[in-house]
């Protein structure tokens, strides 16, 4: 066994990293290979293995089920196993600067990855990422790459960095505006010719280099070749002068979904609300507000959808979609609301609202490997927003961590707990990983807050109802969905009523049909 390997064993530890002339030694010896006794190593979450004479990765990496982050830059690997796929934790995988031909389609199936590189490599395809729903940044520069990436679906609600320059990519699809979060597109040196209209509906989109292809506007091209080029002029140049390819219609290149015509638009909804008819609900659903500490000023409300997912996998995602979508817009990036679900059937009720320490509370955050304290998250997380800043060489922080600031003057948090006294929730950081929703959820609790107001909460959770009534697994006898929406009561601890959704006075959108159970 490889001493490095020995000490990490012996020490329980859960980071390690070979690189160096002695590793390199281990390997030639080895013809390239690890030491096997690398992937009993099961409690390992990050390993990284750089610029050695590693040419293969074995299947046994499944073993390796708390791997979060894999690091495997500047080696010799021609392929990667497809095991690689099946490390459901995997959050970071960079394997750039290596000789790999090939990427596996396993590896698009991996729900919590967020940052993917696979840049300088020989890789002529990429596989399909509809099910990467965490993905953020994708950088597959200098390939030889012939088609836009498999990205363009509504899942892909995080993605925001898309590196592909130096390949042979020769078309930008027009479905890209289904990203809602993409912020940079990075084109250079492929074989572009034409830029399609529809990238300025693309909302976030700040960024687009497009130097060292061959633009067949000459004006356009002279624009993005000089060095003086600005990226405003670039999206300006595009508003002006490239008109859309099409008016609504399909789109092109790969992976697409076609846009939905306007007539489902127009159709009228039904939104059933039957407060009555509890066959559907097996249990009642209660929120308890326990006397909060004065400097806690948090609104709230909270409703049952039944039926949502019951189509399975493409209807999470484009909820999970739709969440995001949510988060960017109305809830102003987390810092007016927070949107959390849960799977109803993993909540034991009634649900209550305290507030602890920081250092008290446990909680499973949503897509971590393991339950750490309330406060150890919120540090963790202001050492993510540091090393963003910093690698961004901005004086703020962005993104979805602007919303830290709401806590750092509160001594006591709010959490949501369950009837054992499980945390579920901790807004507006995160909600359990333990009651997050899956493929198979039919019953969704859905938990609004806000810093700001209850007109602002309730603002929130109405445009999350409006959005997920086309997702309904049900419809009428005309073939218009119908959402299933149990209210929920919230009560004090004298069982005074606070807040009551949906009320009479909510839901007042004239494009849908309330349908209400007699009293």
């Amino acid at each position: 066994m490889w001493p490095e390997i020995k000490d990490v064993k012996e020490e329980n530890r859960y980071e390690l990293t070979l690189t160096g002339d002695t590793v390199k030694k281990y390997l030639e010896d080895a013809d390239g290979e690890l030491d096997p006794n690398i992937y009993d190593l099961s409690q390992l979450n990050l390993l990284r293995i750089n610029n050695l004479p590693l040419e293969s990765i074995s299947e046994k990496i499944i073993q390796i089920e708390n791997l979060a982050n894999l690091i495997l830059v500047g080696n010799k690997l021609k392929k990667l196993p497809d095991a690689i796929g099946s490390l459901q934790k995997l959050k970071f995988l960079d394997v750039s600067r290596n000789c790999i031909e090939c990427i596996p389609e396993s590896i698009g199936k991996l729900e919590n990855l967020m940052t993917l590189n696979v840049s300088i490599n020989s890789i002529t395809e990429l596989p399909g990422f509809e099910s990467c729903v965490n993905l953020a940044h994708l950088d597959a520069r200098d390939n030889s790459i012939t088609e836009f990436p498999d990205i363009c679906h509504e899942s892909l609600g995080f993605l925001a960095d898309v590196h592909m320059g130096n390949n042979k990519i020769s078309e930008i699809p027009l479905n890209i505006t289904v990203l809602p979060s993409l912020k940079i597109l990075d084109l250079p040196g492929n074989s572009i010719k034409i830029i399609p209209g529809e990238l300025i509906d693309c909302s976030k989109l700040k960024e687009l280099h497009l130097k060292g292809n061959p633009l067949t506007d000459r004006r356009f091209r002279k624009l993005v070749e000089s060095d003086r080029c600005l990226p405003r002029q670039v999206m300006d140049y595009i508003k002006q002068h490239c008109p859309k390819t099409t008016q609504g219609s399909k789109g092109g290149g790969k992976g697409k979904k076609g846009k939905k015509g306007g007539a489902v638009e127009s159709d009228p909804f039904e939104l059933l609300y039957n407060k009555n008819k509890v066959q559907f609900i097996k249990i009642e659903i209660l929120v308890l507000i326990v006397a909060l500490h004065k400097e806690i000023d948090i609104y709230y409300a909270f409703c049952l959808a039944k039926g949502i997912l019951y189509r399975g996998g493409p209807n999470l995602f484009k909820f999970r979609a739709t969440g995001t979508k949510l988060h960017e817009g109305i809830c102003e990036k987390r810092l007016a609301a927070t949107i959390a679900t849960h799977d109803l059937s993993k909540l034991k009720s009634p649900l209550r609202m305290v507030a602890k320490e920081p250092k008290t509370i446990r909680i499973h955050p949503l897509s971590r490997g393991k339950e750490i304290s309330a406060k150890e998250l919120y540090l963790s997380l202001q050492k993510e927003v540091e090393e963003q800043r910093k690698q961004q060489k901005r004086n703020t922080s962005s993104g979805i961590h602007r919303f830290l600031h709401l806590l750092q003057n509160w001594s006591m948090w709010p959490c949501f707990v369950d009837a054992d006294g499980v945390v579920i929730s901790l807004p507006p950081i995160t909600n359990s990983d333990t009651t997050k929703i899956s493929p198979e959820t039919e019953n969704v609790f859905v938990e609004v807050t806000s810093s700001t107001s209850l007109a602002k909460a309730k603002e929130a959770m109405d445009a999350l109802v409006m959005v997920a009534l086309p997702l309904s697994a049900h419809t009428n006898e005309n073939g218009h969905a119908v959402l299933s929406v149990q209210q929920v009561r919230v009560e004090d601890d004298e069982a005074g009523l606070k807040v009551l959704y949906p009320s009479r006075t909510d839901l007042t959108n004239d494009k849908i049909l309330i349908v209400r159970g007699e009293k």
